[in-house]
């Protein structure tokens, strides 16, 4: 059989060469490999991405305002009757994302409700300006009952973590000129106070948390006229441990809680700073290190000084030394080891992320605007208008490079939104709220 031969006959005379057929072209397979191709340029390795669901819808009038605490949203209605001193509220609680109504509370006061905030699902604590008093008040109520459980002319201060202690800023006299601020510590539910400290003649009073979003202090300082500094503890009030100033306090005097220091500064003359807990000297300086005009922020491991006409700089907590300076920022915000700083006052906005350790500054690409703290460390919630139509872009910003991952437009937005770790609340162009599932 491998001797045989095969007879293909013969070719005439004068013919051309016969032409053999050429195989098919794999057409499947190069449509497979172009298709795999493109998913990769298009859609980042994988299928192209979901569209976000469709938000979850709630009704309410123009003159209604809205405030998200964590995972609640809640509203708070028109008071009635319309412009008169005394006035009583409804306020809606509601669970995030997906808008279940949880409670309904009844405030009446002489003012205008300025922030709630949850304890629990049946307490709120409400605060609010007193028009006829022109001091703060705060009242703690329950859920469908009329009457509040407590009362009293403060301000919320701090709140902690699992809301059961509540750290308030009161006055000695209210409205007049010869009170003093005093520090007291509820228990939010009943009102009952646990602690109070009240600010020394001619002293000050400083602690790391200003305000309940904010947390709860761990330790306060209280500075006396004579420049006795006594450490507290932030939950028990009692003093741990104490130290004097080499001079007293005078009208430059200010003194700062951060970055676990206590900063002393007299004026432009000389600046101080101890250690938070034992209140031994760390350094010393003799020049301003606190900002004019500005306030510092925690920025760890520095610490950032943040002035509302001088730009942005930062200090190393280890030596008081100024690392950087940079100009042309009119917002700041502190989130982790970064630091978001903006062009808010710009007709479009940019965004840009600082290293507080190098100085090192990464532009956000797009007119995007921050939406605070996002879903995991190192990342940042993002927004952006677009020039056409109502239309509102939402995603996740990176940190460490700058670059936004978009999860999806909202459309027919009046204004801003509101984040949470679950959900993005926007007020649309009929007065409604729509909350988007993140």
């Amino acid at each position: 059989m491998r001797d045989a031969l095969i007879d293909l006959g013969e070719m005439p005379a004068g013919e051309a060469e016969a032409t053999v057929p050429r195989p098919p072209l794999p057409y499947r397979w190069i449509l497979g490999l172009l298709t795999a191709v493109l998913v990769v340029l298009l859609g980042g390795g994988g299928p192209p991405p979901q569209p976000p669901p469709a938000p979850v819808v709630l009704p309410i009038d123009l003159s209604d305002q809205i405030q998200t605490d964590r995972d609640r949203l809640y509203v708070v209605g028109q008071p009635e009757p319309f412009g008169t001193v005394v006035r009583t509220y409804v306020i809606q609680a509601y669970h995030l994302p997906e808008l279940t109504p949880l409670a309904s509370f009844q405030v009446t006061v002489t003012g205008d409700v300025y922030t709630v905030a949850g304890i629990g699902d049946d307490v709120l604590l409400v605060g609010y300006n007193d028009t006829q008093s022109a001091v703060p008040g705060l009242m703690a109520v329950r859920a469908g009952v009329a009457e509040p459980i407590w009362k009293r002319p403060a301000s919320i201060y701090g709140l902690t973590a699992d809301r059961g202690q509540l750290l308030i800023q009161e006055e000695t006299v209210p409205g007049r000129a010869e009170g003093h601020r005093v520090w007291r510590a509820l228990d939010p539910r009943t009102g009952v106070v646990r602690w109070s400290v009240e600010q020394p003649a001619g002293g000050q009073v400083t602690m790391s948390a200003g305000y309940y979003w904010a947390g709860y202090p761990a330790r306060f300082f209280t500075v006396d006229g004579d420049g006795l500094v006594e450490a507290h503890d932030g939950l028990t009030g009692t003093v741990v441990t104490s130290t004097r100033l080499p001079r007293p306090p005078g009208e430059d005097f200010v003194a700062w809680s951060i970055g676990g220091l206590l900063v002393a500064a007299y004026g432009e003359d000389e600046t101080i700073a101890y250690d938070d807990q034992t209140l031994t000297e760390r350094w010393r300086r003799d020049d301003v290190v606190l900002p004019e005009g500005g306030y510092p922020a925690d920025c760890g491991p520095m610490i950032c000084l943040i002035g509302f006409i001088n730009g942005l700089s930062v200090v190393d907590p280890a030596t008081g030394q100024g690392r950087w300076h940079t100009d042309g920022y009119d917002a700041t915000e502190v989130i982790g080891d970064r630091v978001l700083v903006a062009h808010t006052s710009q007709t479009d906005p940019a965004l840009a992320v600082v290293d507080p350790r190098t100085g090192g500054i990464v532009e956000v690409d797009g007119q995007w605007t921050s939406g605070g703290r996002g879903p995991e460390p190192g990342t940042a919630w993002v927004y952006r208008h677009q020039a056409v139509g109502y239309a509102l872009r939402y995603g996740i910003l990176r940190l460490s490079d700058g670059k936004v991952r978009i999860l999806g437009q909202a459309d027919r937005i009046a204004g801003d939104c509101q984040f949470t770790a679950a959900a993005m609340v926007c007020r649309r162009l009929d007065s409604s709220i729509a909350v988007w599932r993140l």
